[in-house]
């Protein structure tokens, strides 16, 4: 990845989705300012950064395959196949390198956690992993391992829902990934957010950072922190790198100002505002979704991860 942080490498990709959605709605015949609302909306929580299309967007595949096998774990045992016990893998990582997700604020919670730096995409458990799903396994191991699946699909029939909008290309959560990136872009450009960049901007000046080692660095816009350079001096663009104290210090005064700026408050804003509509066309894709089971199968995913899942191994 090039360094500049993950919001610049996926404006690069999301304006060229962009101008494919605006594409799509024209190749249709249906006026690319045609307008589908969004009928129901969740609870506003900025902390989570909850937007209205989060509904549409299925469970990922790594974290809906791992938590099926943790379902089916104790019914698989209890007939006798030991090998069915599932090893631990880092299934954050593991998403962050194969799946596309929808775009974030950056802000205080994630400074602290890695400065910068990108997420984790290094799954230490990966050969672990690797070694379970491609195991030989007898055709009565095989025949089991079909009457447990059904079981828990009887009992949890939102997997199978979860599933069906996951974020594969093409995909109703696909789609929805795509015009939620692209609402994020948008707002950026909102009036109120600008202003607030402007105010985030005389705030980091505030806090000595026109006067350190950025002082010539520093960008008008916090969508374009973290600057080139200062990729390069942090090598955030590489989550196998430590996150020294210069970062983590900058990446906190930056988040802070984000907040005290009121810059974090009025993109949430505008991007929920931009989520309300989507192109008519794409509209018609997300109205064939019941979200209901889709919420239930994140939930259901998260729990048995939690409850279930091994302990990660020393030394990984």
């Amino acid at each position: 990845m090039r360094p500049g942080g993950r919001e610049r490498v996926a404006k690069r990709v999301t304006v060229v989705a962009v101008a494919a959605l605006v594409a799509g709605v024209v190749a249709v015949g249906i006026p690319a300012n045609a307008a589908w609302t969004l009928p129901d909306l969740p609870e506003r929580d900025r902390a989570s950064w909850t937007m209205p299309l989060d509904q549409y967007v299925g469970v990922g595949v790594v974290r809906l395959n791992y938590a099926t096998e943790l379902l089916i774990q104790a019914c698989m045992v209890e007939a006798g196949h030991d090998d069915a016990v599932v090893p631990w893998r880092d299934v954050d990582a593991a998403t962050n390198a194969t799946e596309r997700q929808p775009l974030r604020a950056f802000d205080l919670a994630a400074a602290r956690e890695r400065g910068y730096h990108v997420p984790a995409t290094d799954d230490q458990g990966a050969d672990a992993w690797r070694a379970f799903e491609y195991r030989e396994t007898s055709q009565d191991e095989a025949l089991d391992r079909s009457t447990c699946l059904d079981r828990a699909y009887r009992q949890h029939p939102e997997l199978l829902t979860g599933a069906s909008a996951s974020a594969s290309t093409g995909s109703v959560g696909d789609i929805a990934i795509r015009l939620s990136n692209a609402a994020f872009l948008e707002a950026r450009q909102d009036s109120s957010v600008r202003r607030a960049a402007d105010a985030w901007h005389t705030c980091m000046l505030d806090e000595g950072v026109g006067a350190g080692p950025w002082a010539d660095d520093l960008p008008d816009d916090p969508a374009d922190m973290p600057t080139p350079a200062m990729a390069d001096a942090f090598t955030s663009y590489d989550p196998a790198t430590p996150v020294g104290d210069d970062e983590l210090e900058l990446a906190e005064t930056d988040a802070g100002c984000r907040e005290t700026s009121g810059y974090l408050h009025a993109l949430y804003d505008a991007e929920w505002q931009e989520q309300l509509t989507v192109p008519h066309d794409y509209g018609e894709r997300l109205a064939q979704i019941d979200t209901g089971p889709l919420v239930a199968a994140h939930q259901l995913v998260d729990r048995t991860i939690e409850r279930l899942g091994p302990e990660r191994p020393e030394g990984l």
